[in-house]
């Protein structure tokens, strides 16, 4: 088996998608092994996705405790980080507690030690824009074979990010729970499949005590940007980005996005849309050579907004362009 099929999200619906072997971890302990997928940072200036890996808590399939790993380390941008948990019985749940320097979750793998049945499941980062977390695109790809790319979402402890962590039933993400008359990504939201949390140092599960039982959503929250993401402009030709996608959500976070595809442009702090400036004098625009907005009516994410007067360059471009060369 090159590959682990598992439930995802592509342009909104749920899908089958492909995560690469090299994507979970090898056995070395009874238990499980966790894999922590963070975002690449762009190459002129960070986003500072990397650090902190999760607590990890571990619960079988009728909700007892089995164990956990706290303060397992850390993991840069663009890489994996593994956490083991050792514990008797299979570990059906995982809770995922932040710790204080931030993450962007692009995907988490679990592999059960063989003494535990050696099943391997994937969980992509795309719920967490699904299900109401702060999320901006991965650049990371999951498998090889593929062009796949996740979005990833963010979990903090200390308040810089509103999601403190995340649980995980990870056989509901496999590809015998796909449901072709349902492929809304919202129906994995339901604090047991998957469910961010907000409390402070997460400790606790929700779990099913008859199969599929259903739970209410919990109501989403619009995300404050952090320093770092107010003086930073991401530039991409990518066909898996998207600034009007950015633009729309309301729980997308990070620094301002211009696709050159699109021909489009994300105020990332107002949610306001801009078409890229052109020949003919208009100045309700984005100006890709100077990295600015001219002062004007502008598009806004869901009609006509206001004018704007946001005209100052960036101290960081990080451009994610293939074959691009820097402005």
């Amino acid at each position: 088996m090159s590959v682990v099929d598992a439930i995802g999200v592509i342009s909104g619906i749920l899908t089958i998608v492909s995560f690469g072997m090299d994507n979970f971890g090898s056995e070395s302990n009874s238990g499980s092994t966790i894999m922590v997928a963070v975002a690449l940072d762009g190459p002129n200036g960070p986003t500072n996705a990397g650090g902190d890996l999760p607590d990890v808590r571990v619960w079988n399939d009728v909700g007892g405790f089995v164990g956990m790993n706290a303060d397992p380390g850390t993991v840069g941008n663009g890489n994996l980080g593994e956490v083991k948990v050792e514990h008797e019985n299979q570990g059906v749940y995982s809770l995922f507690s932040a710790n204080n320097d931030a993450i962007c979750v692009a995907w988490v793998t679990t592999t059960w030690s063989d003494d535990r049945g050696g099943n391997k499941y994937a969980v992509s980062g795309d719920y967490g824009e699904a299900c109401g977390g702060t999320w901006f695109e991965s650049h990371m790809y999951p498998n090889s074979d593929e062009e796949y790319q996740p979005k990833c979402f963010w979990i903090d402890k200390n308040g810089d990010q509103p999601k403190t962590g995340f649980q995980v039933r990870w056989p509901a993400f496999s590809k015998d729970e796909q449901d072709e008359s349902n492929t809304d990504p919202q129906r994995m939201c339901n604090d047991i499949n998957f469910g961010l949390r907000e409390e402070d140092d997460p400790n606790t599960i929700n779990y099913y005590t008859k199969k599929k039982r259903s739970t209410a959503l919990r109501a989403r929250q619009s995300p404050v940007r952090p320093e770092w993401a107010n003086s930073e402009l991401v530039i991409s030709n990518s066909k898996h980005h998207s600034a009007k996608r950015l633009c729309q959500s309301d729980t997308s976070m990070g620094p301002d996005f211009a696709h050159t595809g699109e021909e489009l442009f994300c105020d990332m702090d107002a949610k306001v849309l801009y078409a890229f400036c052109t020949d003919d004098g208009k100045t309700d625009c984005f100006d890709m050579e100077s990295q600015s907005v001219s002062t004007g009516a502008t598009v806004g994410a869901m009609g006509l907004a206001s004018t704007s007067g946001k005209s100052s360059r960036y101290s960081g471009i990080r451009d994610w362009r293939s074959n691009s060369t820097m402005i």
